[in-house]
């Protein structure tokens, strides 16, 4: 070794590090650790929901898989690589006011590769007559099953297994599930969300002392309430108690003002600002809304939809006559609806395609005038 070779002073080798570490601005420091703290509270704010809903699971499913009384869900589903469909049903349940009638009448299907969901209404009041069913009012069924169970006479496990085949057949496809909220259920998740903006189309007054509603609403776009967005999409007439008396409308109006409400569920949904309401949504499903799904099976659909374009669900409204006391369905709207079921089941987008930027339609070629003769 050459002694007379000079080392690299070690001063000289802490201030080269010490530049190194001087490269990174302060600002720029508290940004990546402002990040990382962040990241890590969202982790664990999505692990703890996460760990709440598991929770309420049990609550939320009626799912039986073998033995004696169960259901025929479609237990070897898995929601996350697989469409499914099914029927929702809105029960105006209340303490003063007991029953099992279905005010909303829904059909839904949707898709985890298009990300697209359909829902279709129909009238509660729809005339309905199919093979072994009817003729009876619609929302007759679900209660008069409840009846049937009860003596036996019930061909299904569960009232709502038999409304799925049921409407299954009425529709022409095979549906999955079935999933029940009450009123309650209705205007509790309302409030859990903070509410909906919606444009009231008329005056609503409607007044019964007997079951406690008071509906009074006015025209006009504004920010309802659990209460008033219940007493929105339930309106239907006025009542003598009401000065002055407002108009009346249908249940095709009624549909409208249902879709328009679950428009902004989902929307406000998927911008929950905070764990309150988080977990209030979850306890408002878990105290009033049932779905014959197994846990796992609600879990996989959570985590596929929960971030679904809220321009992806597709409401479609099956209109018909009113001749009292039934409403009888247009046939083309309803095979409207069947048609839009089967393609968002077999991956079909229902999205009209966009047409480019600076191109227009093209312009019809004038007729050629006739020869003379």
């Amino acid at each position: 070794m050459n002694s007379s070779t000079p080392l690299p002073p070690r001063k000289q080798q802490s201030a080269k590090a010490a530049s190194a570490r001087k490269g990174m601005p302060k600002w720029l420091k508290g940004i990546l650790i402002a990040i990382i703290i962040l990241s890590l509270g969202v982790i664990s704010y999505a692990g703890y929901i996460l760990l709440y809903a598991n929770k309420k699971l049990d609550e939320i499913s009626t799912a039986k898989v073998g033995g004696e009384g169960a259901s025929t869900v479609q237990a070897t589903l898995t929601p996350k690589s697989e469409p499914f469909s099914f029927v929702l049903l809105g029960l105006d349940y209340r303490p003063e006011l007991p029953g099992k009638r279905t005010d909303v009448i829904m059909v839904g299907a949707i898709h985890p590769d298009t990300q697209e969901a359909v829902l279709v209404s129909l009238p509660r009041d729809t005339y309905f007559n199919i093979p072994g069913y009817g003729p009876d009012k619609l929302n007759h069924f679900y209660p008069n099953f409840y009846v049937m169970k009860e003596r036996g006479t019930l061909d299904s496990e569960t009232p709502e297994d038999e409304m799925r085949v049921m409407l299954g057949q009425y529709l022409g496809i095979d549906l999955d599930y079935t999933a029940v909220i009450n009123f309650k259920g209705f205007v509790d998740l309302v409030d859990a969300v903070g509410g909906v903006d919606v444009n009231v189309d008329q005056d609503m007054c409607y007044v019964d002392k007997e079951d406690g509603t008071n509906i009074n609403l006015s025209k006009g776009f504004q920010h309802l309430d659990g209460k008033n967005a219940l007493d929105f999409v339930r309106y239907r007439k006025s009542s003598w108690r009401c000065s002055p008396q407002t108009p009346g409308t249908t249940d095709f109006d009624r549909n409208k003002r249902q879709n328009a409400v679950l428009k902004e569920i989902v929307s406000n949904m998927q911008s929950l600002g905070g764990l309150t309401k988080a977990t209030d949504v979850i306890d408002a499903l878990a105290d009033n809304f049932t779905i014959d799904m197994l846990p796992s099976q609600i879990r996989s659909a959570l985590t596929t939809y929960i971030t679904i374009d809220k321009d992806n669900i597709h409401y479609i409204s099956v209109d018909g006559d009113w001749k009292s006391p039934y409403i009888y369905p247009f046939e083309d709207k309803l095979e409207e609806a069947k048609q839009a079921l089967k393609d968002v089941l077999a991956g079909k987008s229902l999205k009209e395609p966009a047409v480019p930027e600076g191109t227009e339609e093209p312009a019809e070629t004038p007729a050629s005038p006739s020869p003379a003769a």
